[in-house]
């Protein structure tokens, strides 16, 4: 009984020794591993056709006679190759032992030709493979995978595999924007905002007129630069133009026009090699244009404010244009970034409107709960322009009423109707501060008017923000 016991096992680890030896480890792999595809060369392709770099699967079981060889990455189209003596070449098996059967969903339908098989280890490089090119921009991420089925075999038994390759295809934007240093200057309220709180110390700018502001382009991918992109779908950039959004009216100059003309920028913009100022630039924005050619390229370079200009907190945003071709093919890709804001060192509250005409009166009151006593201006705007007025202080721990001032401020320019706008700058800390705002028709209707003190809060002043 012992004897037999142990011929059984001895019989079940020869079993399991042979049957290891049929099966291994099969694999996909291409070459080179990665290969980066434009996003933009992509697009211009669209349904044109875009080789997938050199597949080679090697077999980790035997393969028969008609046994089916699938190659695919799912969710692209692919095309019928072009049958070559090169588009299969095999080591370890005979000349033909894979032909080309049909494309399928996502891939390839491949057959072992050989009556004698395939052996386990040998290796299939496939050549030449394409699928769409819109299709690959959606598949970004994909692997390509390889099975075997059984050839001629209902329901479908899978004989190797399947395997995917470690990395999936990869789809990136060729163009980006970093900053180095954006702008952070404080606008000091105690020169009259016309500087900044804190000198610069960040090159090139220096000193309470400079704010720096340092960027850069990719036209090859980055921050990090990328190096593997398939030739035939990277596009040529043609033109690149940044455009900086915000208030500019501080470059407007002592002429009698109020458009912030290109040359007035060329005196509060500096450096930025290898850029020129648009045309297009205005007192809402900065229009910079790079000189080809267009590449990888970092810059540097500040806004020079005159110091005898009122400036506004302003939060900058940018956007980059980059215009490119491929073959006859062009397109633009639009690339958002933030260089920064302008902050204040005191309170700002914005009172969006106010009107004026016969039978109405204005109510605006200041609450101050801090221990300062601070200057309190207004800048007021209507019918296309800005002016300020001294308003005098608002004494701490008090209620102020400011409405009369504001009267006499626009009364001084001649309104008499219409509605106005009015910027109230506190020398104080932004905390203290909170503005109540509201007019009355004939005296009998009052209508609350929302500014950025009591409408930043549903409850006034706890900081509780609209949902």
């Amino acid at each position: 009984m012992k004897l037999n016991l142990k011929i059984a096992a001895a019989t079940a680890a020869v079993a399991m020794m042979s049957t290891g030896a049929a099966f291994a480890a099969p694999t996909i792999v291409t070459a080179p591993l990665t290969n980066t595809y434009s996003a933009e060369g992509l697009a211009l392709l669209g349904a044109s056709a875009v080789a997938l770099p050199t597949i080679t699967v090697t077999f980790g079981n035997n393969l028969t006679y008609q046994d089916d060889i699938l190659i695919t990455l799912p969710g692209t189209t692919s095309v019928a190759p072009t049958v070559t003596p090169g588009l299969v070449t095999c080591a370890g098996a005979t000349t033909n032992a894979v032909g080309y059967v049909q494309t399928v969903a996502g891939g390839w339908n491949f057959r072992v030709t050989d009556v004698g098989g395939i052996t386990i280890g040998a290796t299939c490089t496939f050549t030449g493979l394409s699928v769409t090119a819109s299709s690959l921009a959606n598949a970004a991420g994909a692997k390509l995978t390889y099975q075997a089925n059984r050839g001629l075999t209902t329901p479908t038994v899978i004989v190797d595999g399947p395997v995917s390759t470690a990395t999936g295809v990869v789809v990136a934007s060729q163009f980006a924007v970093s900053t180095q240093q954006k702008l952070n200057g404080i606008i000091d309220v105690y020169a009259d905002r016309k500087s900044f709180f804190d000198p610069e110390t960040i090159a090139p700018g220096a000193g309470i007129l400079q704010d720096t502001l340092n960027f850069s382009t990719f036209t090859t991918g980055g921050p990090t630069v990328i190096t593997d992109w398939v030739a035939a779908t990277v596009v040529t950039p043609t033109a690149a133009v940044t455009t900086i959004t915000g208030d500019f009216a501080w470059v407007d100059g002592t002429d009698t026009n109020t458009t912030c003309d290109a040359a007035e920028f060329t005196t509060a913009v500096t450096g930025y090699a290898g850029y020129t100022i648009g045309s297009t630039s205005n007192c809402t924005q900065l229009v910079l244009t790079q000189t080809a050619p267009i590449a990888n390229t970092s810059v540097t370079g500040f806004f020079a404010v005159s110091g005898t200009k009122v400036l506004n907190a302003t939060d900058y945003v940018a956007t980059t244009e980059f215009s490119y071709s491929l073959g006859s093919a062009t397109g633009k890709k639009p690339v958002a970034w933030d260089p920064g804001a302008w902050t204040i060192n005191g309170a700002q509250v914005y009172i969006q409107y106010m009107p004026y005409g016969t039978g109405l009166s204005r109510i605006v009151y200041a609450a101050n709960d801090g221990v300062l006593n601070p200057d309190v201006t207004a800048d007021i705007t209507a019918n296309g322009s800005t002016f300020s007025c001294a308003l005098g202080t608002a004494p701490a721990k008090t209620v102020t009423n400011l409405s009369g001032a504001i009267d006499t401020c626009v009364a001084a320019k001649g309104i008499v109707t219409g509605k106005v706008a009015i910027l109230l700058t506190f020398i104080a800390p932004d905390q203290d501060i909170e503005v109540y705002s509201a007019y009355n028709a004939g005296g009998v209707d009052r209508g609350t008017v929302v500014n950025s003190s009591n409408g930043r809060s549903f409850f006034y002043g706890t900081g509780v923000t609209f949902p």
